[in-house]
């Protein structure tokens, strides 16, 4: 298969595993955890070759958040919306380490309603590097 197929073939196997979800499970009240949404993709026009693919990104994101935030990722994912910004700096508190990039993908990762006494954040930001794919960190939007 090739190169530029990939990308188009993994939304596929997405839409169809969304819809095979949908239908097999209209019934259940809290989304599934292993249902991603397909990403949204946006921010700033610019090339980075070679960037990772959005599609790619949404991936990392979610694997950072599998592993580090499992409770949040066990509520569902109800969107994903990856933006191309410049790396966030002088952030009090800082949740981001630059470094020298002077850009980074932020993934944000919406989450489904929480239970009680469970997490009560809407959705957390993952950081990503455009090219190394490298996690620079994870923003908490509650936390500003």
């Amino acid at each position: 298969m090739t190169s530029r197929l990939r990308p188009i073939a993994r939304v596929l196997a997405l839409l169809l595993a969304i819809a095979v979800g949908v239908a097999c499970g209209a019934d259940t009240e809290a989304p599934s955890p292993s249902v991603v949404p397909v990403p949204t993709c946006g921010g700033l026009k610019i090339a980075i070759d070679p960037a990772l693919p959005c599609e790619r990104l949404a991936e990392i994101a979610v694997a950072a958040i599998g592993s580090r935030a499992p409770q949040q990722l066990a509520r569902g994912v109800t969107a994903i919306d990856v933006v191309l910004a410049t790396c966030p700096r002088n952030e009090i508190p800082q949740q981001v380490t630059c470094g020298d990039a002077q850009f980074a993908q932020l993934v944000r990762l919406t989450f489904g309603p929480g239970g009680n006494g469970g997490p009560i954040e809407q959705s957390l930001i993952v950081a990503i590097e455009p090219v190394t794919g490298a996690i620079l960190g994870i923003e908490n939007p509650l936390i500003r």
